[in-house]
Order: C-alpha cells, then structure tokens, then sequence
C-alpha cells in the first residue's frame, strides 16, 4: 500500500511537471534581463527589522533547520541524493546534483575546483582575524563576546553593528523602498512571483545554492519575470564561522551553480544572518561582490513564522512602526534621507501571504517598491556584459544551453538524457575549454523537436493529474 509521504511526494512531482506544461515558450537573454531589472519601478513597499542578538539558542537551531530544508512547507519527504534525482527528473530544468557539493553543508575545501578558485585571492589584502566561535546549540551561528572585548578594528556587524562606507544598508532616494527575498527558490516562490507580477513589482531574490539543486527551473522563472538574483552562499553559514576557504567555496559553488543554471554571474551578496566582519568583506569583495545587508529596522522577522515563535499581528505591528518612522533612514555619508532595504524570506506560503499584506500597507504609506539594482540605479546588477539566453521551456533548454560571460557553462549529457546538465566535478567555470576537458573533452545537450498534437494532449493529461495530486497532497500533509 502506498504511504501517505509518498502520495504526498507525487503530487509534488506532478506539480512540477504542470510548471514544465503551462510554461511559456520563450528565451530571455542577458539584455532583455536587463531590461527588466532596470525598469522604472512602479509604487512601493517596507519593512523592519529584529535583531538575533538574545535569541535562544534552541531557536537559532530551529532556524537553522529551516534554512537546511528540514522544516520547509513543501518537505514532504527525506531529502536523500536520490530523492533529489527524482525531483529533478521532473523538473524542466535537469541537474546532475553528482556535479555539486552535498546540499546544505560546507563543501570541501580539499576539491580542486576550489583550491583552483582560492588561488584566485590575493590573501595579503586579507585581515587577519580569527575565526569566530559558534553558539553551542547552533555552530553555524555566530557566537558575540563580550562587546568590551569586540575588536572595532574587526567592524563585525553581527556584534557590534559596525558598517562600511560601501556596505549597503538602504536605497539613495527616499520613498523608494528595496523589496529583497532569502532563502529560496523554492516552491513558494512560484507564488510570490506570481503575485508581484500581477503587482508590476519587481523584486531581489538572495539565492541558497542548496535549493537551485532543488528547484532550477524557478530560478530561472525569477529571472525571466524580470526579478533581480543575488548571492546567499551555499548552505546559509555564518561567514564569520567560517575559515578562509570555507567561504571561497561557499560563495563560488553558488556562483557556479546559479551561473550553469542563468547564464548569469551575480554582483551583491547577502551574508546569512547579515554575519560579516572585515576578513569577510574582503574575501567578498575580492570575488567581485558588494555586501548588502538591510535597513535597521526593517527585517520582518518573518522566518519565526512558520516555527510558530511569532503571530502575523505582531509583524504586522512592528512593520507599520517602521513605517512611521521611515524619516529616520539617513545617508551616513550626507545625512539626506534615503529608503529602506527591507528582509522576507520565501521559504513557505505563510510568509509570502505575510509579504503580501505588507506591501499593500506599504504601498499606502506611499512607498515604491523596488528591486536592488533599481534601488540604487544600478544598470549593470550582475558581473560582466556577457551575452547568454536564459531558456524556460523543454524545446529550448535542449537546443540552448545557458552560457556564462565567457561561454564557460557549456551543458554536458552527463551519461541520461537530460536538457540541461552542470558540467563536470573539477571543472573551472572561468574558461569553457576547461569545462569541456573535465568531462573527457566533450559536450553536448540533447534536442527535442516540436511537440506533436499527441504530446500536447499528453501535457493536458500531466496538468490534470497534477491539480488532483496537488488536492490529495493538501489534505495528506496536514
């Protein structure tokens, strides 16, 4: 008899499988990309901001768990490597998750490709401060001493809430409101795009390199529907716990994943928890990243949600606080006022119904939401100018592969048919003659031609199953 977790799981499969169904048959190129992201935004949102400083530790365990995918809304089932190839199988954009580190874990500083990437580094410009200890319950968590024994040499923002000149924490204009995202993709995130696309609004999604293993072909979604993606490391440490090493594979594997997937090379970067001191920022910086972090104030605290540690209401109340005393944003440079970068997090439905509800009052209050690169008028948001295609549909991920700005993220076969494969382990993606010499010097995507009538009856048949899988699964979780 089949279980209620794997009825479950196949309604999931099925959903995926009615995205790849209803999907638009279109390629979005790096220009058009760019085009969205630099639109003049329309009216706007805000947000607030509660610290993590005092939080329990068993807390801070809980909100690790939910950044490593255990508690997540949609987890229906034990995330083994296989169940990540089933997922996938299903999915309109294929990862070989053979190629990539182990999801949610630090990768392994020992792997080539990431010695190759630390070689990079000029470590002279690197400060030589200490790695910072872990809570107890939370090793991933950094742990603050004693603020009389807080080094301000070191500018750790998570213990002392030291800044940078050039750490963003705020957009230059005010009323303009930056509406940034963390954590995800996941399957929630179908749902927040789709609502901020019935709203014209575009937004920044801090990307977790774990969960592109997972859902690819939202990401993907997210960019075509003009929102902008930025960089939430691999599996969502504190920097500062983190050595040297640790951080360059963090930050790169990400790099490379979003890139194999894209097409693009990210430019800003989100700490997890906004953890980083002066080692982190140049590290950061070095890798071609500009540190974000977001207005005081105006985190939403909304990952305590789905953990039942906080109410809607009380979100809600702290958030139309912020609002009212939105004039308090101020350059640090010339003390004009500026607007706010807010936090959310589209890990579950519950905080993107949340996010709803804030925009609408943040609207009112005559905020303009905003993505970052709008934020800041920035009208090159990623690295580099390269040309490459972002395609969103099964004909089109065959017969174009995503390519880096330096045609360096050739799609390989990867032994099964599958539209799109990362390249192979130890396969630099600076140059594409090295991703094509790490799989034995070939490369290769596999093309599929039109659909027939037949096919597209068999797409109406996948759509139906899926909203009947989507209808068992509701009522077998619950």
């Amino acid at each position: 008899m089949i279980s209620r977790r794997h009825l479950a799981l196949l309604a999931v499969l099925a959903l995926s499988t009615l995205g790849a169904a209803s999907a638009e048959s279109t390629s979005v190129s790096t220009e058009e990309a760019m085009a969205l992201l630099t639109r003049p935004a329309t009216a706007g949102v805000a947000r607030r901001d509660v610290d993590y400083h005092g939080i329990v530790p068993s807390f801070l365990v809980k909100h690790t768990r939910l950044h490593d995918g255990i508690n997540r809304q949609e987890q229906v089932e034990d995330d083994s490597v296989e169940v990540q190839r089933e997922r996938n199988s299903h999915s309109r954009v294929r990862i070989n998750v053979d190629q990539y580190p182990p999801k949610d874990q630090i990768p392994d500083v020992n792997h080539p490709q990431v010695k190759a990437w630390v070689s990079e580094i000029d470590w002279s410009k690197v400060p030589n401060i200490p790695v910072a200890q872990g809570l107890p319950d939370a090793p991933r968590f950094p742990k603050c001493p004693p603020k009389d024994q807080v080094n301000p040499n070191h500018c750790w923002w998570s213990c002392d809430g030291c800044l940078q000149s050039d750490d963003v924490v705020s957009c230059p204009t005010e009323g303009h409101w930056g509406l940034t995202y963390d954590d995800g993709p996941s399957m929630a995130s179908k749902a927040l795009v789709k609502y901020l696309g019935e709203k014209d609004l575009s937004a920044t999604f801090f990307i977790v390199g774990s969960r592109v293993v997972e859902y690819p072909d939202i990401l993907r979604e997210q960019v075509a529907a003009g929102h902008h993606i930025a960089m939430h490391t691999w599996s969502h440490g504190g920097l500062t716990t983190l050595t040297n090493e640790q951080i360059v594979a963090e930050v790169k594997w990400t790099e490379k994943i979003i890139r194999d997937v894209t097409g693009l090379t990210m430019k800003y970067i989100r700490p997890p928890y906004g953890d980083c001191d002066n080692r982190v920022r140049e590290i950061l910086r070095q890798m071609g990243y500009t540190n974000v972090i977001w207005s005081q104030g105006w985190d939403t605290n909304d990952w305590r949600l789905p953990l039942h540690m906080i109410k809607t209401p009380e979100i809600i109340s702290t958030f139309q606080n912020a609002l009212e005393n939105v004039r308090l944003i101020k350059s640090r440079q010339t003390g004009s006022l500026e607007g706010p970068i807010t936090l959310e997090h589209d890990l579950t439905l519950q905080t993107v119904d949340l996010s709803k509800t804030i925009i609408s009052i943040g609207m009112e209050k005559g905020l303009k939401p905003m993505n970052l690169a709008q934020c800041l008028s920035d009208l090159s948001p990623y690295q580099g100018n390269g040309k490459s295609s972002v395609p969103l549909n099964k004909d089109n991920a065959a017969a174009q592969a995503p390519k880096s700005n330096n045609n360096n993220a050739k799609t390989m076969s990867g032994g099964k048919s599958k539209e799109v494969t990362a390249p192979a382990d130890g396969a630099p993606s600076q140059d594409s003659s090295d991703s094509a010499s790490a799989a034995g010097g070939s490369s290769s995507t596999t093309t599929k031609g039109k659909k027939s009538a037949a096919a597209s009856l068999q797409s109406l048949g996948v759509v139906a199953l899926g909203g009947i899988s989507a209808i068992v699964s509701y009522f077998l979780i619950l």
